[in-house]
């Protein structure tokens, strides 16, 4: 079997080149992705005094990032694969029609793409191994790793590449010649000559499954409100993307044919690069659902870390009474924090300070991964509603005056299941695990955070946070150039006195760990432009006899390169169609979920860019390969 896959690769070299060059791609990323979950797994815990890295951060954030990944791979290399075994589906119909049976071309074709994958997989992983470390300073800023952090390097993250690669590739080449295979030998050799226009009533209803699926988890915000929903719509992106994998010969068909209505009326190199279009939908499929791809996946997260921007700036000003803030992250000594209180211009001053706790997420023995990281608010027994106010929903802060209690936002409450009521198991500064009773739960988790302590549970176990914030009530509008006496002295703290809404726009600005998400989904998004622009080089140099038919019958080289112009841009366009219909249940979802009944929030300067590298991409990767393929005429 080897020697045949051998001899099948070399034979069919030029037509795997495009696919190894995506697997290669394809297994930097996965392993990437692989060690930083690792390297997550393996970094000590933060220290709970308040001090230290946080590598559960780091485990979370590589963990969305590698299930957003694994789902593109999917696409990308199930596009390419096919892409590639498409042109020999005659030479597969000649072996059946000479006596192989459907299981020898399928041992054929396993073989080959097998060796490819073991071959080209392993390879591309080992830049991904190196392109980790150029990550470490970010990490480092964003306090998810310690300095002098350096990635655990392992062979495990590229054996998890190869186990994943292999079978997707396995899967497209079965996928790809299971319209031959199925056909008698005869049928499937004159079949090859013409592509077929429908698509199996399996696959059909597969696709309308995923649709159905995707179009509910945009709907899923009505039932759970918050991050949650949130999240949940988010991903019916990538379901309602996968759908148009499933149902692309027909989508792309329908879609390619909306500007075709009056097609007597346009220059004939318009009207035939139309015709061209639609007659081969089921090829352009593997190239217009990976753009359409980058348009939404792109498109959805910075969509949704904008409605989660916007969500906390809005919790935090409509929950902080106050008219100023005073800060100190280093902390604030109860002297000055009494000169705060006595500011003749004062109402009223609540002292407020942060702890860093553990949170047991999962009853299940999962190590490390069972405890979430956080930072939890503590409350002065005394704190005014009117001055804070977390929008409770269950319970009261009241509670928290009793030692051995907490508050949680409703995600915490969802994602942890304990409720009100029900106690929670909890790592404070003294390392110590203790049960804590749910004594209230509240909505506006982003703003202030999933978990709020009150100050007798920290005195309970003898321990002491600084006073960081400083929430001012005052009616008096000189009470801002009163406080800035102190200033000098918050100054040396790495403090200083703000109005609320100057606190507000500065606690949700963007921070290392977003940074981190960039570099991640632009990682991301250069892969699928990639793949996608590989897998139009390849269809276009397919297609060679084509052209050459066109330029014998008169076609003149100009001509021909004013077609596949033509038909890149209008590839784009059905791609940039697919994407934005793909997207706009998950933004209206995430919006729903995290603002309300509202305007959607949409990234227009961010989906306007993608759209332009769409149609620069398809442009680009048709126009000057046609060009020289046809440059001896």
């Amino acid at each position: 079997m080897w020697r045949l896959a051998r001899s099948q690769v070399r034979a069919h070299l030029g037509s795997l080149v495009g696919t190894a060059v995506v697997l290669a791609l394809a297994a930097a990323l996965l392993a990437a992705s692989g060690v930083l979950v690792e390297s997550g797994l393996r970094a000590p815990g933060p220290d709970l005094d308040g001090a230290g890295p946080d590598a559960g951060a780091l485990t979370a954030l590589a963990g969305s990032f590698i299930g957003t990944t694994v789902v593109v791979v999917v696409l990308v290399v199930a596009a390419t694969v096919g892409l590639a075994m498409r042109p020999r589906q005659r030479d597969l119909a000649v072996l059946r029609a000479v006596g192989a049976t459907r299981r020898d071309v399928r041992r054929l074709v396993a073989g080959e793409l097998l060796l490819v994958t073991l071959v080209v997989a392993p390879l591309g992983a080992l830049p991904g191994l190196a392109a980790v470390h150029l990550l470490t300073p970010l990490l480092v800023e964003a306090g998810m790793v310690p300095a002098g952090f350096s990635p655990t390097i392992s062979p495990l993250p590229v054996l998890a590449a190869v186990l994943l690669l292999a079978p997707v590739a396995l899967a497209a080449a079965a996928l790809a010649t299971r319209e031959t295979l199925r056909q008698p030998p005869t049928a499937a050799v004159r079949a090859a000559a013409a592509e077929p226009r429908e698509v199996g009533g399996t696959r059909r209803v597969l696709a309308v499954v995923t649709a159905v699926a995707g179009v509910t988890a945009a709907g899923t915000p009505l039932v759970v409100p918050g991050v949650m929903g949130g999240a949940t719509a988010a991903s019916s992106a990538l379901l309602l993307v996968g759908a148009a994998a499933l149902a692309g010969p027909v989508l792309v068909a329908r879609t390619l044919g909306l500007p075709g209505r009056r097609e007597g009326s346009r220059h004939p190199v318009v009207r035939l690069a139309l015709a061209g279009t639609r007659g081969s939908a089921r090829r352009l499929t593997a190239v217009v659902v990976p753009l359409a791809a980058v348009v939404a996946v792109g498109t959805v997260q910075t969509s949704t870390g904008d409605a989660l921007e916007r969500a906390a700036v809005q919790q935090l000003r409509d929950g902080l009474g106050s008219e100023l803030v005073v800060t100190a992250p280093e902390g604030l000594s109860a002297e000055q924090v009494r000169q705060v209180a006595d500011a003749p211009e004062v109402d009223a001053a609540t002292a407020l300070s942060t702890a860093r706790v553990q949170v047991r997420t999962d009853e299940e023995d999962l190590g490390a991964l069972a405890w979430e990281s956080g930072q939890a608010r503590v409350l002065p027994a005394d704190t005014p509603a009117a001055a804070y106010d977390p929008g409770v929903v269950e319970g009261s802060l009241a509670g928290l005056a009793d030692p051995g209690t907490l508050a949680v936002s409703r995600d915490a409450a969802l994602l942890g299941g304990a409720g009100l009521g029900e106690t929670v198991a909890v790592r404070l500064g003294d390392g110590r695990t203790t049960d804590l009773r749910v004594v209230a739960v509240y909505d506006r988790g982003l703003g202030f955070g999933d978990y709020t302590l009150g100050r007798a549970t920290l005195d309970e176990h003898g321990l002491d946070r600084p006073v960081d914030t400083v929430l001012v009530s005052t009616a008096d509008p000189e009470a801002l150039e009163a406080l800035e006496a102190l200033a000098p002295a918050l100054r040396d703290q790495g403090g200083e006195v703000v109005t609320t809404e100057q606190y507000v726009a500065g606690d949700t600005g963007v921070g290392a760990e977003q940074r981190v998400s960039s570099v991640l989904l632009l990682a991301l998004l250069g892969f699928m432009l990639v793949g996608a622009g590989n897998a139009l080089v390849m269809l276009t140099a397919g297609r060679r006899p084509e052209w050459s038919l066109l330029g014998r019958i008169g076609a003149t080289r100009r001509q021909l390169v004013g077609v596949a112009a033509v038909e890149s841009l209008v590839t784009a366009a059905a791609a940039v169609v697919i994407g934005t219909a793909a997207v706009l249940p998950a933004v209206v979802g995430v919006s729903l979920g995290l603002l309300g009944p509202a305007l959607p929030v949409v990234d227009l300067a961010t989906y306007g860019v993608l759209v332009a590298l769409v149609v620069l991409v398809s442009v680009l990767s048709t126009v000057p390969t046609l060009a020289a393929r046809t440059r001896s005429r």
